[in-house]
């Protein structure tokens, strides 16, 4: 297939974000750059408007006394002024250390002072709470700069539009040109801590050269248009939308839409109707389980109709993936298909204007990734590592390289990547992080003696370089029998099915696996209506011996997919949902399965009883 890979103005040895966000503001002036809601309605940022306060913003670090190489910590969600924070300490040189906004003080205080932090931006109260318990732990802190407009009575702590309003009482912009233009590709550009699954986070040291490589590689590959709509749901703390649905939207010219969050995110869909995201797994599984479970509410004949419809469509998807024409035939069923049931599908959920979805932080399960493609709803598959400035391996546009399902996933330019004997994924190229700060015996085990970066990933290659994931090095789990099981490609075969909303499985060095599942109760709840089951509580449905049978009947069906040692013996049904809060959970939603375990040992212990 002929490549037509999109050509760029920037070059990831020469160029620096920097120059993408000031050439955007001479393009694009006046023209809406960022969008928050502010509870009531959307309020938009120009470019223009965004320079102005990056350049006050830098203004007042630059009077504190900031100097090149210091760090700025952003402890906040998604919003306008996180862009602005970060881009005024690039701006005179700094770094930033990104916080996930729902860290606990003593989490935020670890990264402020590992991070050696002069300065910590805190999006509301609870952020800047939990950092004035902890100011005695960290003494190079000099200021507590909050979004939200809170007085506090502490010299520490100044508003952001008061910082701002400094900043442009006394602009610097000759000295800020004058840092901004010493930046070398190779100095750390910023600090991104990983979701700590096991022990304290180690805070991964990125360069300007690492963090364009990336924006501008992905760029290529995905084609996008210049001045698409966006909108902006993962957090900025995670390296994906840090990199890709930030930086790389930038250089598109793209408008973005901070998401108030996931509770409001099929409400902002129908609303603003974007043309690009990229989401983890679970949203799309969430919209998968939804629509199936509409359809299983409509009459016979519309039921027949959709089976009919998605049947063509995942006829069509193949030649969607590899950007080829249909078969005439095909062709017209798929006419019919989209008019009666995709059409108006998309427009149903707001995603009628969509290019295409990004998918990352863990495995599409097949059978959701072929859904949205049988629709015409491009979904590309990522895969990387905080530690790779996160991408490895994604799919780009189709018509640059044709798009494999069942988990294959697109070879990244300038990347190579070999699977080691035990099924490792070992990789270089130039998204290679610079290290872990303050951690070099850490940095060291993460490579080989020839410089291949363990991704600790188990994974094949086929004879095209196309990368399929297997399983986590570290989850494998090995039985008492010896036999090595993959437990991620269990749980998602399983979190397919409307009536689960997560899973755990766990075996260890145990005869045989076992699950703890939580309930999409929803669902569960609607069902046991419907079969006269009652229950005053999420605890007396899970205990109920219908409830029992039903999941029974689910997790032997789902069983027969799979070996006789990997198949689950036995579960139970938890009450509640694992949680970040509840420490189960990484702030991507990736389960801590040795927290888990710990957590729901006897439970865990009960189950293994004869």
């Amino acid at each position: 297939m002929v490549r037509l890979y999109m050509l760029s103005d920037y070059h990831y040895n020469t160029h620096t974000v920097l120059d993408i966000f000031k050439d955007g503001v001479k393009k694009y002036g006046n023209k809406v750059l960022l969008n928050r809601h502010n509870g009531k309605q959307w309020e938009s940022f120009t470019w223009n408007q965004v320079d102005a306060m990056v350049k006050a913003l830098a203004s007042y670090f630059i009077d504190l006394g900031l100097k090149p190489g210091d760090v700025v910590s952003i402890y906040s969600e998604n919003r306008p002024e996180w862009a602005i924070a970060d881009l005024a300490t690039l701006s005179i040189g700094g770094i930033d250390a990104a916080i996930y906004p729902t860290n606990s003080a003593p989490e935020a205080a670890y990264i402020l002072k590992d991070s050696s932090s002069v300065v910590c931006v805190c999006s509301s109260k609870f952020q800047a709470d939990n950092v004035l318990s902890k100011k005695g732990e960290l003494p190079k802190l000099k200021k507590i700069i909050v979004c939200d407009d809170i007085h506090y009575d502490d010299a520490m702590v100044i508003s952001f539009k008061d910082a701002v309003n400094a900043g442009n009482a006394k602009l610097h912009i000759e000295e800020i040109d004058k840092r901004t233009k010493n930046i070398k590709p190779d100095d750390v550009m910023t600090l991104i801590y990983t979701s700590g699954t096991t022990g304290d986070p180690k805070g991964v040291m990125l360069t300007h050269k690492n963090i364009m490589f990336i924006c501008l590689t992905f760029n290529k590959v995905e084609a996008l248009p210049e001045g698409f709509i966006h909108l902006s749901l993962l957090p900025l703390s995670h390296s994906v939308e840090r990199t890709m649905d930030y930086y790389s939207v930038l250089e598109r010219g793209a408008v973005i839409y901070y998401s108030r969050g996931t509770e409001y995110f099929a409400e902002e869909l129908k609303e603003i109707r974007p043309q690009c995201d990229i989401l983890v797994p679970r949203v799309f599984e969430k919209i998968y389980n939804g629509v199936m479970a509409k359809v299983k509410e409509m009459p016979q004949n519309k039921q027949k109709i959709f089976n009919w419809a998605l049947s063509v469509g995942l006829q069509a998807a193949p030649y969607f993936m590899a950007a080829k024409r249909k078969p005439p035939l095909l062709a017209v069923k798929y006419a019919i298909a989209n008019k009666l049931i995709f059409s108006k599908l998309k427009n149903a959920l707001g995603l009628d204007r969509v290019i295409c979805w990004g998918a990352a932080g863990a495995p599409l399960a097949k059978e959701i990734h072929d859904f949205f493609w049988a629709m015409n709803l491009q979904v590309r598959k990522g895969y990387g590592l905080t530690e790779t400035s996160p991408v490895l391996a994604v799919d780009g546009s189709p018509k640059i390289k044709p798009i494999k399902s069942d988990g294959w996933i697109c070879p990244f330019p300038e990347t190579q990547i070999k699977i080691a004997d035990d099924g490792e994924i070992l990789a270089k190229g130039p998204q290679l992080m610079k290290g872990y700060l303050n951690k070099p015996e850490a940095t060291k085990e993460m490579f080989t003696e020839d410089g291949w970066i363990k991704t600790g990933d188990i994974g094949v290659l086929d004879n095209e370089g196309y990368l399929k994931i297997t399983d986590r090095k570290k989850d494998i789990i090995v039985t008492a029998g010896g036999k090595n099981i993959a437990p991620q490609v269990i749980e998602q075969r399983l979190l397919i099915h409307p009536f689960i909303e997560q899973i755990a499985i766990v075996g260890d060095a145990r005869k045989y696996i076992v699950a703890l599942i939580v309930p999409n109760f929803d669902t569960l709840k609607q069902w046991a209506a419907t079969q006269g089951i009652s229950a005053t509580s999420n605890d007396e449905l899970v205990k109920h011996p219908d409830v029992r049978k039903k999941y029974e009947s689910i997790v032997n069906e789902v069983n027969q997919e799979f070996g006789k040692v990997e198949q689950i013996k036995k579960f139970t049904l938890l009450p509640q949902q694992f949680t970040q809060e509840t420490g189960e959970l990484t702030p991507t939603l990736k389960i801590k399965r040795k927290v888990i375990q710990k957590k729901y040992a006897e439970i865990i212990e009960e189950m293994y009883k004869e």
